[in-house]
């Protein structure tokens, strides 16, 4: 038996597992791509000593309580179909009677691919870094494994008092939604990929100073919903949900260190690249300056049982004067890096995003090996696939759009 102390859930955790049900899918995954044919045992024992580093990964829900799971089941999915993959990603969870992570390797000729989903109620993006890179870097013999599990080292979130619960850049009432092809949401995700070329365009952002290339693909991001809803005959009034790390040490801790912002293309029509993301980098150090970030102390919510905090919370997020963005947008420049070291051995990495109700577009981004992803993550009952194609067009002309105006503003 494991002497691992059971794990009160934090008030991130505890919103996202009550936001948790049979219809909604809130869980993440990363797609590792590697060449050649997996060593599936060796991955097994990877993901085996990872959920000793890391107990969360392998614990149940009860109440309001992280519980560990005293065995571990190490066989891997493996399936060489597409469809088989699709099931995989829409399955929801059951936190109650199941971990929060699930593994599948799809087989390709030549190559394979490892698909991890996490659910958020337990792991971030960098949670799941650490998490994976763990796991490869066993799988290949470079460290240790950890056969017996330890203490949950939970992040420690950032606090901030007085705060602001809205941005100044915020318009008078919430983000216009996307428009969708249909009006019925089916809960099962789709997603498509865009990769193209980094490297010269993080260079032409670097000379030309003031932004990052993270602004940059906002400003695209936010461009291209602009396009989208004008196209249709909608508001312009977007703006983009973007989750930001809130560690008071930022590469410290496994499990849900995640709050958000939220920006606004508060910029003029005309105005060049440079300026848009000039004007974004803006709204992100005023939102990080002023709290908006922060997560409220929600400790008396979780005295209260949670079927009857459900429906509160559940009402409260489905207001219309909560601003929940007309999409997420999150992108990750150095996933491979430090805490996430052993993902560099893989081709590309993927991030496929999770949908709450009122998020029916997620746009997820890295960038490793010097090529950008970005993965369109969609409720397949609003868009149909060739909506999702367009939107996908639509931000590769703007990525090229950008790339032609830094070029000539900033080659040599």
């Amino acid at each position: 038996m494991s002497s691992v102390k059971s794990q009160k859930l934090s008030t991130l955790d505890h919103i996202f597992s009550i936001l948790s049900d049979k219809k909604t899918l809130l869980d993440f995954a990363f797609v590792l791509h590697f060449p050649g044919s997996p060593n599936i045992n060796a991955l097994e024992a990877g993901a085996q000593s990872a959920t000793s580093k890391f107990p969360i990964s392998n614990s149940f829900l009860y109440r309001q309580r992280w519980e560990h799971i005293h065995t571990y089941n190490n066989q891997l999915d493996v399936t060489s179909e597409d469809l088989a993959l699709e099931r995989f990603m829409n399955t929801p969870f059951g936190l109650r009677v199941e971990a929060p992570f699930r593994q599948l390797i799809l087989l390709k000729p030549d190559a394979h691919v490892l698909v991890t989903r996490f659910h958020h109620a337990a792991a971030d993006g960098l949670s799941a870094a650490m998490w994976l890179s763990h796991q490869i870097q066993v799988a290949r013999g470079e460290t240790q494994p950890v056969k017996t599990p330890g203490r949950s080292n939970v992040p420690i979130l950032k606090v901030m008092s007085p705060s602001v619960w809205r941005s100044k850049f915020s318009y008078s009432a919430p983000s216009s939604p996307l428009r969708t092809c249909t009006n019925t949401g089916s809960n099962r995700r789709n997603w498509q990929s865009i990769i193209f070329e980094a490297t010269g365009l993080k260079e032409h952002c670097r000379k030309a100073g003031g932004f990052s290339y993270n602004d940059l693909l906002a400003v695209c991001a936010l461009q291209v919903l602009i396009a989208w809803n004008e196209l249709h005959k909608d508001s312009s009034h977007v703006g983009l949900w973007v989750p930001i790390n809130i560690r008071q040490r930022s590469n410290v801790g496994f499990g849900n260190g995640t709050s958000r912002i939220r920006i606004y293309p508060r910029y003029e029509r005309q105005s060049s690249f440079v300026e848009k993301a000039r004007e974004i980098r803006r709204q992100v150090r005023w939102c990080t300056a002023n709290g908006e970030w922060v997560v409220p102390n929600l400790s008396s919510l979780q005295k209260i049982p949670t079927w009857l905090s459900a429906p509160l919370i559940n009402t409260y997020l489905a207001s219309r004067y909560v601003d929940m963005g007309t999409a997420v947008f999150s992108h990750a420049d150095s996933l491979a890096g430090g805490v996430g070291e052993g993902l560099q051995i893989a081709d590309r990495i993927e991030c496929i995003g999770l949908l709450q109700k009122r998020q029916r577009l997620a746009i997820n981004g890295t960038t490793h090996h010097g090529q950008t992803c970005l993965t369109f993550t969609y409720d397949s009952g609003m868009f149909c696939a060739d909506a999702i194609k367009q939107l996908c067009e639509l931000f590769q002309r703007q990525i090229e759009s950008a790339r032609r105006e830094l070029s000539d503003a900033w080659s040599l």
